[in-house]
């Protein structure tokens, strides 16, 4: 993966999770199972062995291997609905 682009809004809004969890870094994985696989984000202390590290507004993000691997890039927006929009590339 060469790229990580987040947007300003979802920024802030990982920033408040980490204040509230008392954590280091955002993990982004990929979750579930079969047909129903997607990407989580949750707040963590630590990354993973094999976590490919990005440091974006403040905020650091580890992302699962996999996903490093087979993704160029990856988009993280706010929605007003939605919350956080992640888009791949």
């Amino acid at each position: 993966m060469n790229n990580l682009f987040i947007d300003d809004r979802a920024i802030e809004l990982m920033k408040k999770a980490l204040v509230s969890e008392n954590a280091q870094a955002i993990r982004i994985f990929t979750g579930g199972g079969g047909c129903c696989k997607r990407f989580e984000l949750v707040p963590v202390n630590k990354a993973l062995a094999g976590d490919v590290t990005f440091r974006k507004g403040g905020v650091t993000f580890n992302i699962e291997k996999e996903i490093a691997d087979n993704t160029v890039s990856l988009w993280i927006k706010f929605d007003e609905q939605k919350r956080l929009l992640i888009e791949f590339e």
